[in-house]
């Protein structure tokens, strides 16, 4: 029985980490020809919960270390492994083709302007060490693997796309429990939701603009980051105080799942501005929750999106407004947005993200096996 192991040491990240999680779940639920191990540092053992027949592996070398690229390979294949996933661009060496690499993004040299001269290199190796010397290429959308063919001109075919999933924990709530939430976490005025961090890409400043011109319509009307908090970055709290919304305001940071689903269901809408994404998860779970969305035409979004949500030039907050605009007060429109989204999920769905990368799986285990 072949082992493949998974890297987990970024278990409890925040976007890779429920890609690792969701994965991980799916599998133990599958009847696979497979033994799964799974990588972790030696802090996480005690955290992280293997499934029934899956071993928990010590990983020796920290993220983003010199070990991490020159000898967890050889570890590795020490142990045993007969194949071994990364689930982000920062694959080992060593590991002769016996590997799998999932690449979500390419941030770092799609906006090089917000990352320093050694994050840019650094991303630029690391991703380019992982597209010649992996087994196989997964990406998370064809917007990925267009970046990647354009960028590192890689073989088209030697990349797999291989979209993500959406949690069943995501679901439309009782009109009774939304309205109980929104007495309980005092959010009973109409709001709008942002889902993510606040880095510069995310484009948190034009949703702040948007929304400024939104309000002079619909002065009650509230903005409510869950994520990042977006009045502790100092250039956005500036912004929002000179355009004069900052008591409209508010950060509830890092929650749990159910006050996430609850903020969800109680939004008016979701918008994601982001000038670019390698996926967006917040997209299908706002759509899961029964709620609209005005999302950007940047990076993989529209992919996700479809044609479920109104998709605006992240460079213009005049058309988020207008996006806005039209589902505060077009009850047709925003009835078959809400239509289209309970239907576009059903595309995406973590037991089709797995099957397909067991697929994956296969394809380099025989190619090892035949070599």
């Amino acid at each position: 029985m072949p082992t493949i192991a998974i890297d987990a040491r970024k278990f409890f990240d925040f976007g890779i980490g429920i890609y690792i999680q969701n994965l991980v779940s799916t599998f133990s639920s599958l009847d696979t020809p497979y033994r799964f191990w799974l990588y972790v540092s030696a802090a996480q053992r005690a955290k992280v919960s293997a499934p029934n027949n899956w071993e928990l592996k010590e990983a020796r070398f920290g993220k983003y270390s010199p070990g991490e690229f020159f000898s967890f390979g050889r570890q590795a294949l020490r142990d045993g492994v007969d194949l071994f996933h990364a689930p982000h661009y920062t694959l080992p060496s060593g590991l002769h083709g016996r590997s799998v690499v999932t690449i979500h993004d390419l941030i770092h040299l799609k906006f090089p302007q917000y990352f320093s001269s050694a994050q840019r290199a650094y991303a630029r190796f690391m991703v380019g060490h992982a597209v010649r010397n992996a087994g196989a290429v997964i990406a998370d959308s064809r917007n990925t693997k267009d970046d990647l063919v354009e960028l590192f001109g890689i073989d088209a075919n030697r990349v797999n796309v291989v979209h993500l999933g959406i949690s069943e924990s995501f679901h439309r709530m009782e009109s009774a429990h939304i309205k109980r939430f929104r007495q309980k976490h005092d959010l009973e005025a109409p709001y709008l939701l942002f889902v993510g961090n606040v880095k510069p890409h995310k484009n948190v400043a034009t949703l702040l603009r948007a929304f400024a011109r939104v309000r002079l319509r619909y002065p009650d009307l509230r903005l409510v980051f869950v994520g990042g908090r977006c009045l502790q970055d100092q250039g956005l709290a500036d912004l929002a105080r000179d355009l004069s919304v900052t008591e409209s305001v508010r950060d509830l940071g890092r929650i749990g799942d159910e006050e996430v689903l609850g903020t969800y269901n109680a939004a008016e809408m979701l918008v994601f501005p982001s000038q670019y994404e390698g996926f967006g998860f917040p997209i299908l779970e706002a759509m899961a929750c029964g709620i609209p969305t005005v999302v950007s035409s940047g990076g993989s979004i529209p992919e996700v999106a479809g044609d479920a949500s109104i998709i605006c030039d992240p460079g213009e907050p005049d058309s988020f407004a207008e996006a806005i605009g039209i589902l505060l007060t077009d009850t047709g429109r925003r009835a078959r947005l809400i239509s289209l989204g309970r239907e576009r999920i059903k595309q995406f769905t973590w037991h089709e993200t797995a099957r397909r990368t067991l697929k994956v799986y296969e394809e380099v285990l025989k190619r090892c096996d035949e070599n």
